[in-house]
């Protein structure tokens, strides 16, 4: 008996369409560990850097004209809608949450 394995053949590769297939997954979900990884990274950096600070609020005023008031509310996102009562008639006045600007405004009178 010999302690030479030179009378075995070599061994050859695997190849075949399971192969390819299943070293293409490998590659394709180390991409995808690796850019995981580095968007954690970042995600932390920014956390820790402060990344998004919560925004300062703003005040406004509404001047309402004299002997009006406020009959209704109501608010939708971004926006706070007045239903205000004049002497003269009704309106609605849509105003901008973020800054208190006047968006829009509908106004009716009274038929005389």
């Amino acid at each position: 008996m010999s302690d030479s394995f030179s009378d075995m053949p070599p061994e050859t590769p695997p190849t075949g369409f399971g192969y390819k297939a299943a070293w293409t997954a490998v590659i394709i979900l180390s991409a995808l560990i690796i850019l995981a990884v580095i968007a954690l990274v970042v995600g932390g950096i920014r956390k820790v850097s402060g990344g998004s600070k919560p925004k300062t609020a703003t005040f406004s005023t509404f001047t309402l004209a004299q002997g009006a008031r406020i009959i209704a509310m109501d608010s939708q996102p971004g926006r706070l809608i007045l239903r205000i009562r004049t002497a003269s008639g009704e309106e609605i006045d849509i105003l901008d949450t973020s800054d208190g600007h006047l968006v829009g405004q509908v106004k009716a009178t009274f038929g005389k």
